[in-house]
């Protein structure tokens, strides 16, 4: 599918599902062509989220706090945008325009927002697992883990655990998919640019769905490999999400 700089910019029209397919093919293959033109920061990028994941890896498990390493890896999609600033900045001056990231302050406020959502969403698992498990102590991650996967009890979390955890994505993802792509490129404020964000993220729901869902699934091959992959996935979905804004969000 082709679209000109007029169309793409003031797109709000209703996306049907062969387009949005289209849509999303188009933003990561734009994301992989910012990665090979920028492959030295991009891989610095994507270095510098792998460490920063294995050492929070490393803390919660040193620390005793093992019980947190699921929900905090999950969770770790919930302050991604915040993380990706560098990368919309990249794309941003690649498609012409060299200005300075136009509402800093306000990206870090949106920044703050996030990391509420997160810190609710671990304290929503822990409840989680003591409705399911009692107040008794952590046995252990190995042995949690077979618990989860192996006991009634644990399936049950998981599939509970799966749909809140679903919903605190959902919600994350509508209010910062284009929020903070949005204030890199304009000077807004940061409920203005959610709200702006989570309008069009229900407006083309067929989109964001297909986009949401090709997120998840390769921040999970990211995950899988030991953060390993994550290296060259996070800096192409970082670039992506910058098309993506640029396609979707009228001016």
């Amino acid at each position: 599918m082709t679209t000109n700089a007029a169309q793409s910019r003031n797109r709000t029209h209703l996306v049907t599902g062969g387009e949005a397919i289209g849509l999303v093919r188009s933003w990561l293959r734009k994301g992989y062509d910012d990665f090979q033109a920028q492959r030295g920061v991009a891989l610095a990028y994507g270095i510098a989220f792998a460490l920063l994941s294995w050492f929070v890896i490393a803390f919660l498990w040193f620390t005793g706090l093992e019980w947190m390493m699921l929900p905090a890896i999950s969770g770790a999609l919930l302050v991604g945008p915040i993380i990706a600033v560098g990368l919309y900045q990249i794309s941003r001056k690649r498609q012409g325009d060299s200005g300075k990231v136009a509402s800093p302050g306000q990206i870090a406020l949106v920044g703050g927002v996030l990391m509420v959502l997160f810190m609710v969403w671990i304290r929503a698992a822990t409840i989680l697992f003591a409705l399911f498990f009692g107040l008794k102590p952590f046995p252990g991650f190995i042995e949690t883990l077979s618990t989860i996967f192996l006991s009634i009890e644990g399936i049950a979390l998981l599939v509970v655990g799966t749909l809140v955890g679903g919903l605190f994505a959902s919600l994350t993802f509508a209010v910062a998919a284009y929020s903070v792509p949005m204030l890199v490129d304009r000077e807004l404020d940061a409920f203005t640019a959610m709200g702006k964000s989570f309008s069009v993220s229900a407006n083309q729901i067929g989109v964001t769905l297909r986009w949401g869902l090709t997120v998840t699934m390769l921040a999970v091959f990211g995950f899988a490999t030991g953060m390993i992959g994550m290296i060259i996935v996070f800096p192409i979905l970082g670039f992506a999400t910058w098309h993506a804004y640029r396609d979707m969000m009228p001016d």
